[in-house]
């Protein structure tokens, strides 16, 4: 079976149409940056949803979390912190779900 990512399949579409490399190491770098929010953010959020937390220590991890909400992990990890505390803040979870909404939900006209 051959494997291949998602970073083989654009740079060779990008060489063959004189794009250069230059957007193609974007995208590995932001893949790069998304893996490590991943990576850090994980545990925090898993800590978090094992004990009570002020609103605003909520607020200042979902905030955080927001930037990068596009990514399917992110997204995750997003959605679970609002799950756990939508009943005990539902005024913050409120905010931060339309916050996702209008910040990464396509506009259709």
């Amino acid at each position: 079976m051959i494997i291949i990512t998602i970073e083989e399949i654009i740079s060779v579409i990008w060489r063959s149409n004189g794009m250069g490399n230059d957007i193609f190491s974007a995208v590995i770098e932001l893949n790069k940056i998304r893996q490590q929010a991943y990576e850090i953010y994980l545990p925090i959020v898993e800590e978090l949803c094992n004990r009570e937390v002020s609103e605003e220590e909520l607020s200042h991890c979902l905030n955080y979390l927001l930037d990068f909400a596009d990514d399917a992990s992110m997204l995750e990890l997003y959605k679970k912190l609002c799950r756990r505390f939508v009943y005990t803040y539902p005024g913050c979870i409120n905010f931060y779900v339309n916050a996702y909404k209008e910040m990464w939900e396509k506009t259709e006209f």
